[in-house]
């Protein structure tokens, strides 16, 4: 009987552990009127950009790390993220540290394809923090997604607005 009691105990426990931390994802895909190799060109010189463009203020930057602080509704938060180019057209961004012992991982890729004569642009965002949801930590997403979104359309155009 007290094995029983003592199971169920550990398999609460798990459940609630698991319920503590979420990991959200958010994926845009939009066109852009630009080629694939000015598009590839421009991000490779413009991490801090887009950067920016998704909330942060660059403090500062040391050959593909960044440190950047983020004013978020729980307050403000410093973070260091590596920027990789990982083949032509995929680039990697992952937090290294933060303050914030809750942000647990991150993750930012961005793929860019050529699509006739415009490129296709894909942004994805994965983030784990603990003590949230994942459908909370989805939605903190969608306001970077757009600023990133909102600096390729007005670095190259879209060519749906043509």
């Amino acid at each position: 009987m007290n094995a029983l009691r003592f199971a169920m105990l550990v398999g609460a426990l798990l459940v609630a552990e698991a319920a503590q931390a979420g990991t959200g994802r958010q994926t845009t895909t939009f066109l852009v009127d630009a080629g694939e190799p000015a598009v590839c060109r421009w991000i490779e010189r413009n991490f801090s950009a887009l950067d920016e463009s998704a909330g942060a203020e660059v403090l500062s930057v040391q050959g593909p790390q960044s440190t950047l602080r983020k004013d978020t509704k729980e307050g403000i938060v410093n973070f260091v993220v590596e920027h990789a180019v990982e083949r032509h057209g995929g680039y990697r961004t992952v937090l290294l540290k933060s303050d914030r012992a809750d942000l647990v991982s991150q993750e930012t890729e961005i793929h860019v394809e050529r699509e006739g004569k415009v490129s296709r642009i894909t942004i994805r965002v994965i983030a784990t923090v603990s003590d949230h949801s994942a459908m909370a930590i989805s939605l903190g997403i969608r306001p970077s997604l757009r600023g990133m979104r909102r600096l390729f359309e007005g670095q190259f155009g879209s060519p749906n607005n043509s």
